[in-house]
């Protein structure tokens, strides 16, 4: 026998310790790295069919190829290459199981389609982060929910909702506008003001049938910085810079102030 001696392969310097992008690696076999006789036992067939089994020194492999290019072949390290020259298929009749103990890269140059007939489930114990360049939808036939024990929060240049009711359970502070045919809330804060009326940016019926009037109606408080208008509106407590309601319009137009000197007459100029 030859004397078993293992080639000492050089560490690429310039790859990084932690890079988990991914190229095909090079066979144990090259021109550098020939593999010794009579370590490499070759069979091929005469339509150009190989399988190797091949014990040189540090090239230690086995390597099953067919004559279009495809092939198998375990890396000295214990590495596996499987490359296909044409489409792959899988077909398993029972149950599959995965471990992957390290980093896992799927590039997938063309599109991809995953069909799951029963239901799906991802349990990630880290973050979860998923970057789309185009356009990203996401459609449920039932319940969509979003749940978080922490923020939920929705970052764009325009957020729309396209839904009649518009219900929040607990508070509402809207730091832009707001356009939608009704808002239930506990308690709603508008920094530059709330307005409701016909013809409103909302009103999914604009256009199509006659619409009436609509106000405000809170059985609480009603809080804006620079201003709560409506046609008609029922409010318990207003505090604004500007109020306009039929019902509080027409007290502040008619309301007479009792000083020192007598009654004063109705304010100027009126509400409107």
């Amino acid at each position: 026998m030859t004397e078993y001696e293992p080639y000492e392969r050089e560490v690429d310097p310039e790859r990084p310790p932690e890079d988990y992008g991914w190229t095909e690696p090079e066979s144990a076999a090259s021109t550098e790295y020939p593999p010794k006789y009579p370590f490499n036992n070759i069979t091929q067939t005469a339509s150009g069919h190989m399988f190797e089994m091949d014990d040189t020194p540090g090239g230690e492999r086995i390597r099953i190829h067919h004559r279009s290019g495809t092939f198998t072949e375990m890396h000295p390290n214990g590495d596996e290459v499987h490359k296909i020259y044409g489409n792959g298929y899988e077909i398993i009749t029972k149950n599959k199981n995965v471990l992957i103990s390290g980093v896992c890269n799927i590039t997938i140059e063309g599109d991809s389609l995953l069909h799951v007939k029963g239901s799906r489930k991802e349990l990630i114990d880290g973050d979860y982060s998923i970057v789309v360049k185009g356009d990203y939808t996401v459609t449920a036939q039932d319940t969509a929910s979003i749940t978080s024990k922490d923020t939920v929060s929705f970052m764009g240049d325009t957020i729309s909702l396209r839904t009649p009711d518009v219900v929040v359970t607990g508070n509402m502070v809207i730091d832009g506008a707001l356009d939608a045919y009704t808002v239930g809330c506990a308690t709603l804060t508008a920094r530059a003001g709330v307005t409701c009326g016909a013809g409103d940016l909302g009103n999914p019926l604009k256009g199509q049938i006659p619409v009436l009037p609509t106000g405000i109606f809170s059985a609480t408080t009603i809080t804006a910085l620079i201003q709560v208008a409506a046609p008609l509106g029922t409010f318990g407590l207003m505090s604004s810079v500007l109020m306009t309601d039929t019902v509080n319009t027409a007290l502040h137009n008619c309301h007479f102030h009792v000083g020192f000197k007598g009654p004063t007459g109705p304010p100027i100029p009126k509400m409107i």
